[in-house]
């Protein structure tokens, strides 16, 4: 494990190489570098964390331009770090990788501490949150965890649909539209991406017993769409 140390000599060469002066440790500061009046500021960390953006967010009250330089990731990925990148340009921080090679460690500046221009509102993904908001009728997901199904929108209308077939029986997906109000059953049904629907004859369709056990899966969704449909049972037998 590299010591913050090994990350000074670097960043000062990168600089002194830019024409700035460098100093070490100057109130509580890791590094300084000053040209023709600018002053900048360097923090110097083992790695990326929240108290080092705290530190350095610190810095930026003095009016100084701030970077932090960390160690080069052994596996460093330009994608996958974009929206760390992200992140310290929100903040309008610089970062600095160093290379570290014995004596041939070197660094590099990979963001400037430059103002920050807001990215483009991507109004299709917008959209598309707001849309999947709206296709959900209770919210049985829990915020966080990992390695356990989601129940999407989509999810909901299979399992309504599947929870109609097994309560009315067969039917054409004009009905399954009807009891259901989704507009999509016909799609929905005959793309029949979870493998819980059966045509039995043409335009009939049928719930499959994988279907029925999928929908076990989700108990709050189906005791909500199981309860919703058998009340209009009741009220189409009078």
């Amino acid at each position: 494990m590299s010591a913050e140390s090994d990350l000074f000599a670097p960043v000062k060469r990168l600089f002194e190489d830019m024409g700035y002066s460098v100093n070490a440790e100057v109130k509580s500061c890791d590094m300084t570098a000053v040209r023709e009046g600018e002053l900048i500021i360097i923090e110097l960390k083992k790695n990326l964390s929240v108290h080092l953006l705290e530190q350095a967010l610190v810095r930026q009250k003095t009016g100084a331009s701030v970077y932090v330089a960390v160690p080069k990731p052994k596996k460093y990925s330009p994608l996958k770090f974009r929206d760390t990148l992200y992140v310290l340009k929100k903040l309008e921080l610089g970062l600095i990788f160093v290379a570290l090679r014995g004596e041939f460690s070197y660094a590099e500046i990979v963001c400037e501490p430059l103002p920050f221009v807001p990215a483009a509102e991507n109004k299709r993904r917008r959209a598309a949150i707001l849309k999947e908001i709206e296709g959900r009728s209770i919210d049985t997901n829990t915020g966080g965890v990992t390695k356990r199904r989601i129940a999407t929108a989509f999810t909901e209308m299979n399992i309504h649909l599947a929870c109609a077939l097994d309560i009315f029986g067969d039917m054409s997906p004009a009905r399954a539209a009807e009891l259901t109000g989704i507009e999509k059953a016909q799609s929905v049904l005959s793309m029949n991406v979870f493998k819980w629907f059966k045509r039995v004859s043409r335009g009939v369709y049928s719930v499959t017993e994988e279907g029925r056990l999928g929908i076990m899966e989700y108990p709050e969704l189906e005791k909500y769409y199981t309860d919703r449909l058998m009340r209009r049972r009741e009220e189409e037998n009078g």
